[in-house]
């Protein structure tokens, strides 16, 4: 959806009604891969890095984005920055947020931010359980404003892994 219709939408309260339950998702569905869509999928043993992210079948959004993150014991997702804002929810597991060079432990039940632009990681300081992730964005109002802005800000040789070791180090092709 280009800028321009998100307004005209927006000035013009043209709602989208989509059928009340396609309007919810339930917390415990989060055990079913069924409940969301698959969307990115990486893992890089060398790197430790093992993840999903899975989009919510919530209907009539154009500005926020919601998606599940599933981070496998003891690995992380890239080191990575955007230009759009998101929201945690951690639903299950523990782990740590990197924002930058700070690190914040998480556990269920926490929320944290990332605002625009922050590097940032998150690693899943379990050896056994997934860290699951609700990650709420507003990437539909992003995207309609820089247009395919994700691919150009992915962080290149400036990625810094910052949990390999003490010493943060470059991370390859993030």
């Amino acid at each position: 959806m280009s800028l321009e219709d998100l307004f005209t939408k927006i000035k013009g309260r043209q709602a989208i009604q989509p059928a009340v339950e396609a309007c919810c998702w339930r917390a415990g569905a989060h055990e079913s891969e069924a409940s969301a869509s698959p969307h990115y999928h990486n893992c890089d043993t060398a790197l430790a890095i093992d993840f999903l992210v899975q989009r919510l079948p919530l209907a009539g959004l154009q500005v926020m984005d919601p998606r599940l993150v599933r981070i496998a014991p003891g690995a992380r997702n890239e080191c990575h920055r955007h230009a759009h804002e998101s929201i945690f929810v951690v639903l299950k597991g523990q782990g740590e947020l990197r924002l930058g060079s700070q690190t914040i432990a998480l556990k269920t039940g926490d929320v944290a931010c990332v605002p625009r632009w922050v590097v940032h990681q998150s690693r899943n300081t379990s050896l056994d359980g997934e860290l699951l992730l609700l990650a709420i964005t507003d990437f539909g109002l992003t995207g309609a404003v820089l247009g395919d802005y994700d691919r150009r800000t992915r962080l290149k040789d400036d990625g810094v892994d910052a949990f390999v070791g003490d010493e943060p180090s470059v991370a390859a092709g993030q």
